[in-house]
């Protein structure tokens, strides 16, 4: 998700604007999956313990089996709830204030990761209604599509004015 501040302008447009932040690393993805598939198999595997058949049914294999059963379906379930897909960090393009920040939002409130100023970028490029915002190493920020027309307008001559593109 990504917010662009316009107060450069006393009008604001009555519907919002079409703004995309393209996210490159799968990383996250891929531990998301594991997780749930790993909570998914702890949970079928607390259950499996009880239907197998031909099972032992004394009682010193049975509170083994308790125990051993509560854990897993515990581990399975936290691994499960924490798979949840958690929100992406926001970036807000401030033109005014000529910044970026990346801005990560919880139940708890908002949070900001990042901070920097245009001047700071290493460079930005421009293609159509598709900006990619670069760091120091070749490292991408952000690519963001804005279909707006005033507020393309804004963050180019912004970003003309900071001589990154």
């Amino acid at each position: 998700m990504t917010a662009v501040n316009e107060f450069m302008h006393d009008a604001i447009p009555a519907r919002q604007p079409e703004i995309a932040v393209l996210n490159v690393d799968g990383g996250r993805l891929m531990v998301r999956g594991g997780q749930s598939l790993l909570g998914a198999a702890l949970m079928l595997a607390a259950v499996g313990l009880w239907i197998m058949p031909g099972s032992n049914v004394s009682s010193d294999v049975m509170l083994m089996k308790l125990a051993l059963s509560v854990t897993a379906a515990g581990i399975g379930i936290s691994l499960t709830h924490q798979s949840k897909t958690s929100k992406e960090p926001e970036i807000e393009i401030d033109t005014v204030r000529r910044e970026l920040r990346i801005v990560q939002r919880s139940h708890k409130g908002a949070e900001t990761l990042k901070r920097m100023k245009f001047s700071d970028l290493d460079r930005a490029d421009v293609d159509g209604s598709h900006f990619t915002l670069w760091g120091l190493g070749d490292e991408i920020i952000a690519e963001v599509g804005i279909k707006d027309r005033r507020m393309h307008r804004s963050l180019k001559s912004a970003l003309l004015d900071a001589g990154k593109i």
